[in-house]
């Protein structure tokens, strides 16, 4: 009876996912990620929702219930099978839930939960019915195949009717219509595709901006707590030498309650903090402040992006197996890209093992940028970008199609490099790169991935402090060029 209560809630959820799919429903009833998992790619099999199939299988397994409950039908073995088979399936979409699409439904949770349950009663029947196991055990009774047969015909009949029609007529499932046009319409889904690395950098943003409120809201708390304003509270703990932690400090603080001309003498008495130094302070404080009240914030703040691979080839350097991966677009004319390169490539210098770098073009100066670009993956098939790198890099400011040869080092053969620049390969290499910069939408140089994740500089030297153990320092070229690069717009 309780699996056939069960199977019953596992096809009404079942139902309702289909009603959210074929209806764009805005939101779940519980939970607010139901969208992204159903209307992913993954939540289409054979052009219908997985939530149909899903229907057909709850069915079937509540009819073999009832027949068990209420009519003395059993077939254990063959209801066992039938349910090994959906869990395999659910922990395989559940694992692409939590760790592909990175999101969580609560309805194809409960789907999966209901299937799981439902096999660990029914082994559990068979375990007491059953002294050993035979390929018997697990043929239905005729009274239930028959039944089964039923159902399945009858469904599957209306699943091809409804693809019958979906051909005939130009019906098909779709994302609800975010924008239209006499071109053709787009889905919300196909607008931040669209986007591209610009919808990434958004997300991006409002997770920190919901982070930072999170931690203003604890700082303001605390401050109240030891009655001060907000201001005065990061006076204390980010422009002198206190620690708000320090449980000494909290309870003189404490005892001001709240008088600003006692809480200025106070601070009178404190050593004060170089300017230079009060945004690691206010980094830190705010470490001191999540850790003090055990505070995490557990949104997602990155995002990982798939960069396609060059199927002409790449520029590559360093260890294959190294932990830190990037892939940088970037245009030699680029300042921003010269200090960064120069940065970048002290890093590689002192850490070869730890990186491994994919160079890729964004030649956002015209075709000038795009010869240089030729002749650096020509270069590179000498072993001998980063001696072509580093000169035109240093000398980028005197760049024309005039001295450009001037620039390329003595170590490079010009002859083949001649030849190389009108290679079919060498400019498929350069035309597919610009076809990615289009589609990941990217809009200014260097752009640089690490590990699949938007960075720069700072957060590549964080991630290299993070396996070293210790703090790494950056190397300040002569450019006096900032290491947070923004990048040039295109």
């Amino acid at each position: 009876m309780f699996s056939f209560i069960l199977a019953l809630l596992g096809l009404v959820n079942a139902i309702y996912l289909t009603v959210q799919k074929l209806f764009q429903v805005d939101y779940c009833v519980i939970g607010n990620s139901c969208q992204s998992v159903i209307n992913s790619s993954y939540g289409i099999i054979g052009g219908l929702p997985l939530s149909i199939y899903g229907i057909l299988f709850f069915c079937i397994i509540a009819y073999i219930s009832f027949q068990r409950a209420f009519n003395s039908q059993s077939s254990l073995g063959f209801e066992l099978l039938l349910l090994s088979i959906g869990s395999i399936f659910s922990v395989h979409l559940m694992i692409i839930q939590f760790f592909v699409i990175k999101s969580f439904c609560i309805y194809c949770s409960f789907s999966a939960t209901v299937t799981i349950v439902l096999l660990v009663l029914s082994a559990l029947r068979f375990n007491d019915e059953n002294d050993g196991v035979s390929l018997t055990h697990f043929l239905p009774s005729r009274y239930i195949f028959t039944g089964v047969s039923v159902i399945f015909i009858l469904l599957v009949s209306l699943i091809v009717y409804s693809k019958i029609l979906s051909n005939t007529y130009d019906i098909e499932i779709l994302e609800k219509k975010a924008a239209t046009s006499t071109i053709k319409d787009f889905s919300t889904t196909d607008l931040n595709n669209l986007a591209g690395i610009e919808y990434t950098k958004a997300l991006m943003q409002i997770q920190s901006i919901r982070k930072q409120a999170f931690v203003d809201y604890i700082a303001r708390y605390d401050a109240a707590f030891m009655g001060l304003q907000l201001d005065q509270y990061y006076m204390a703990f980010v422009q002198n030498n206190l620690l708000m932690n320090d449980q000494n400090t909290r309870s003189a603080i404490k005892s001001l309650k709240g008088n600003p001309s006692a809480f200025q003498q106070y601070l009178d008495n404190i050593d004060d903090i170089e300017q230079k130094d009060f945004r690691n302070r206010f980094l830190d404080l705010q470490k001191d402040l999540l850790a003090y009240y055990n505070a995490r914030f557990l949104l997602d703040t990155t995002y990982q992006t798939q960069v396609k691979d060059n199927s002409y080839g790449a520029i590559q350097i360093g260890n294959p197996k190294a932990p830190l991966k990037l892939i940088v677009f970037s245009d030699f004319l680029c300042s921003h890209c010269a200090s960064f390169h120069a940065t970048m490539e002290h890093l590689f210098k002192r850490y070869p093992d730890f990186f491994h770098i994919t160079y890729r073009s964004f030649p956002i100066q015209g075709k000038i940028s795009e010869l240089l670009a030729l002749y650096g993956i020509c270069s590179a098939n000498q072993n001998k970008y980063l001696d072509y790198a580093d000169s035109i890099y240093e000398n980028q400011r005197n760049i024309t199609y005039q001295t450009i040869q001037s620039f390329i080092p003595e170590s490079i053969n010009k002859q083949q490099l001649q030849v190389c620049i009108n290679d079919r390969i060498a400019n498929n290499l350069l035309q597919n790169d610009i076809k990615e910069v289009k589609r990941l939408n990217i809009q200014s140089t260097p752009t640089v991935f690490l590990n699949g994740y938007l960075s720069n500089i700072a957060s590549i030297k964080t991630e290299l402090s993070k396996l070293l153990k210790t703090d790494v320092k950056l190397f300040n070229n002569h450019s006096g060029h900032s290491h947070d690069h923004s990048g040039h717009s295109h």
